[in-house]
């Protein structure tokens, strides 16, 4: 026999104890899910401060410009988080601005305390 000893099975499934709290038929699981997806990227989640942080909506010319990236690497970025419902777009001639979507971060703000 071998140095190590062998460990017993624990109780059947059906032998163990109760979940101590039931699932909550309120949370958006998979709105969080895909939130999660999106702010795993760092450019997005420093994207989403920004706009955060700002008191109106941040112009993708100003984004551009603080993040040294190309107009189409900010576009993809910035759709992941409109996607995700984190952003929302306002079209002003050929500039788009961002604001944040106040129900979706207030959603994962109550998630993650």
């Amino acid at each position: 026999m071998s140095s190590t000893s062998l460990l017993q099975a624990g109780p059947a499934a059906d032998d163990c104890c109760a979940p101590s709290t039931g699932l909550d038929p309120t949370l958006d699981a998979d709105g969080i899910a895909a939130v999660a997806k999106a702010l795993a990227e760092p450019v997005r989640v420093q994207i989403l401060d920004v706009v955060r942080r700002s008191e109106q909506p941040v112009c993708q010319c100003e984004l551009i410009a603080l993040f040294g990236i190309k107009q189409s690497l900010l576009a993809h970025h910035i759709r992941k988080l409109t996607d995700a419902g984190l952003l929302l777009v306002e079209r002003r001639h050929r500039w788009a601005y961002y604001s944040l979507a106040d129900e979706a971060f207030a959603q994962l703000s109550a998630f993650l305390p």
